[in-house]
Formats: C-alpha cells, structure tokens, sequence
C-alpha cells in the first residue's frame, strides 16, 4: 500500500512539473515575440493564465458552470474553428503614426482552408484580393499567407495595407525584451496595457474584476495629506475628491454656462474638496399645478401636493459659500426664504442650499445640515456603487437589465509620486463563485451586444439553460 501511495504521488508530482513546465515554455515562446519598433501602446492577453483561472474555478464550483461553459475558453475558440494557432500571449499594438485608436495584431495560421472560411462567414469580411479581406465598413482588415495573418482594427476608414505588409513581413521589428514594454512580458495578469502614460493590469477571478494602473497626472494635483467627511459605509453611492485641478484645465474654460455644475463655474467655485452622497430613497412632496372650473365656469387654477420617491442625496463643496449664494440669487434660482433652488437651474429633484463657514451644501433633504468633520486618508479619491442598492432606488428598467449581475463598484487613487497616480478599482458580481470573465461575456451575449455595436459578428458562445 505504502508503495502504492509513493508511485501515486511521483506521478501526480511529474504531472505537475510536465503541466507547469509546458505552460512555462508557452510563456517563454510567446514573449519572444516581434512587435513594431513605433509601438506606441501595447496590449497584451495572458490568454493561459487565463485558461488556468477558469479551469480552476471550474474544479471548485462545478455546480456554477453548465456544458457549455465547461467547455472553456480553448474549447469555445476551437468552437469557432478559427484555423489559428492561439499563443499563451496575444499581443496588440497601436503604431505611432496612424489613426487613433488603431489596433494590429499578428497571428500563425495552422489551418488557411479554416481560416478563410472563418473570415469569410463568421466574420463576413469581403475578399478584396488573393490575400487582404476588408469589413464592409474597413474597420476590419486583414492581410494574410499561408502561415500568418496580420489584423487590424480601426475605427475610421483608412489605409492600413501598407502597415499590414510590414507586420506580415516582420520589417522594423524589436523584440519585446529590447524595447520600453519589457516589463509586460513579465507580467502574469489576464490582461496588461501599457503606453506613454498609463500602466494597467486587470485580473478576471471568482466574483470579482480587478484592476491595478499607474498614470501621469496632467489635470489635478492631489492634497498633500488626503482628509474627508466621514460618509456612510452602507450608502447607495458615496463619492469624495480632494485636491485642486491644475491652472492649465481652467483656462481651456471657453464655454459659458448658468449652471453651478458646468465645468466653469465648477472650477471658479471648487476650492479643493467636494463630495457626493446618496444614502437611501426619501419622500418628497412635489406642487402639481392644474386648473378646473369653478361655479361660474371659470377656468382657476388648483395645486395638488403629490409624494414621489426620491434618492436622498447630499452634496457638499468647499467653496466661497456667499459668492455661490449672491450668484444663484444673480439668476434668480436661488428662494432666499426656503433655500430651493430653482427647477430650471437643477431639474428631476428639489435641492436646497445651505452656506456656512466655507461650505456649500446641496441636498434633497430640506433639513441637511453640513457635518465638516474630516477623516485622514491615504486617497485622494473615492468611489462607491452599491448595484443592489441603486436597482432597488430607482425604477428605470435599464438599470436593472444593464447592471443586475453586479454588485458593487468600488474605485480608489491616491498621488504615487510628482505627476503621477495610482488607481486601484473592483467591480464585484452577484455570483461570487463564478468566473468575472465568464459572467461578462454572457452580460455582452444577453444585455449588451443588442445595444453596443463592436463590428464584430463571432458570436460569443452562450448557455442556454
């Protein structure tokens, strides 16, 4: 028995070592990879790490996943019967020099009968000649051999042949490990992106969406030492921002406009710290202005007072609370007596203004008063949605079908150096033992694809239960 069990575990224990070693050597293979020499951005898809994630989320919750979605990422492009050999890394790049938001890519064909048939019917590309294949609209283009096809996708109609001829050819490249993306190889997260000013990761795992990003900061200089009002952990959306946006935003002001909230007079008021607040639903009574008859057939008018069900949010501004107050009172939006500012000035909800010491607050609660006690922060930014929440306060059914498989988004930043910034955000799910990545693309397959146009007609594979 005892012998039994030591031959069992040096087998699984040369299955490990053969399954690691052969994702490692994929890994080597695919970052030897050629890019442009004018890559301005690059991004790459870790499509193994991803494989791993999913399969062993597969193993822990298999009473989450149906036939279909067992299949796995692999399987399901093998679905599609591509004829493209799929990398441990699918690199893509934009190119200085051409439209923005253009993106190429360069992949090995292992079956061109395959491939051709997959261009021509899953992707419905026109042939254009023995070798380049064109969307109807050019925003997807193609140019290929007997081995490799290099791709683009843009959003505006351009030519791209010329560039595609290069990457098919391999002309003006650099290896990734010689040029300013080295430490993306390196990288084991889902998805990597990287440019002249931002550096992200983003990771696809049970329940959750993480994303981590370095970026220069050219708008706003965050507060020295980050403090804000202590807001309610249990709200529907809490949000604060304290620092002062940087002279160059103000002055590219052009626009003039009478609202408080307009960048404009945003950026006149703003005096270092705002936040925002939407704590739970509340009842606010509304005038309803109708006319009947009277006695003497009359036509007089009559106010009916109606409750309507608003969320309860509460805004507060450091800034000059008197030079807001003269300026609202200027427009005429401002009711001296109760503190309503007009419905014309801010429409859908009743907010009332209050002004002391600094401060200026703008609520839906008549009776809100400022707390300006401050907490110590190491962000200088925050945000919070709770989707549960927001679904239940409000009764707009798009919300509810665009955002019921999450249930919280949470984004923080805080100052990582002169000019430069980090973010750290997590969109949560629902369902907390089912792969993020999963979720998602059947969120696009049933919700969002009949709303958002990618141009793109592969169709996402889908259960259907």
């Amino acid at each position: 028995m005892v012998k039994f069990l030591k031959i069992t575990a040096a087998i699984l224990v040369l299955l490990l070592l053969f399954y690691f070693g052969f994702f490692k050597y994929r890994q080597i293979q695919a970052n030897k990879v050629l890019i442009p020499a004018t890559t301005e951005t690059l991004l790459k898809i870790n499509v193994d790490e991803l494989y791993k994630t999913i399969a062993v989320s597969y193993l822990k919750h298999p009473s989450q996943y149906d036939e279909a979605d067992k299949k796995g990422i692999k399987e399901k492009v093998n679905d599609l019967n591509t004829g493209l050999k799929i990398p441990a890394n699918i690199y893509i790049y934009a190119l200085k020099g051409t439209i923005q938001h253009t993106f190429f890519t360069r992949l090995e064909i292992t079956d061109s009968l395959a491939f051709n048939r997959f261009v021509l019917k899953k992707l419905s590309l026109i042939k254009k000649d023995s070798n380049f294949f064109q969307s109807a609209d050019s925003t997807i283009c193609l140019l290929l051999n007997k081995k490799t096809v290099a791709l683009a996708f843009t959003p505006k109609k351009q030519s791209v042949k010329k560039v595609l001829e290069e990457i098919l050819a391999q002309k003006n490249m650099v290896k990734i490990s010689d040029s300013k993306f080295e430490q993306l190889a390196g990288f084991s997260d889902h998805l990597s992106f990287q440019n002249a000013e931002n550096l992200s990761r983003i990771n696809f795992n049970d329940g959750k969406i993480a994303l981590h990003s370095e970026m220069v900061n050219k708008w706003f200089e965050p507060a020295a030492q980050p403090k804000h009002r202590i807001l309610n952990s249990e709200s529907t959306v809490n949000m604060w921002l304290n620092g002062k946006f940087k002279p160059d935003l103000s002055k590219k002001n052009t626009a003039v406009s009478s609202s408080p909230f307009s960048k404009d007079n945003f950026l006149k008021f703003y005096k270092g710290y705002l936040d925002f607040e939407w704590t739970n639903t509340i009842t606010q009574v509304d005038t309803i202005v109708g006319y009947e008859y009277n006695d003497d057939f009359e036509q007089v008018e009559k106010k009916i007072l109606q409750d309507r069900k608003i969320p309860s949010i509460t805004i507060n501004l450091n800034a000059d609370d008197k030079a807001v107050s003269n300026y609202l009172k200027s427009l005429g939006a401002l009711d001296q007596s109760t503190g309503k500012i007009s419905s014309a000035m801010i429409p859908l909800y009743q907010f009332y203004f209050n002004g002391s010491n600094g401060n200026v607050q703008l609520s839906t609660i008549k009776s809100a008063r400022p707390d300006l006690k401050r907490a110590s922060s190491e962000e200088f930014f925050y945000f919070k949605v709770d989707f549960k929440k927001l679904i239940n306060q409000t009764s707009i059914p798009l919300i509810a079908d665009k955002l019921g498989t999450f249930s919280q988004l949470e984004i923080k930043a805080k100052n990582s150096g002169k000019d430069k910034i980090k973010l750290e955000s997590e969109l949560l799910f629902l369902n907390e033992d089912s792969n993020a990545l999963i979720q998602l693309l059947k969120v696009f397959k049933n919700g969002f694809k009949s709303s958002l146009n990618f141009n793109f007609n592969v169709d996402i594979p889908a259960s259907s239960k």
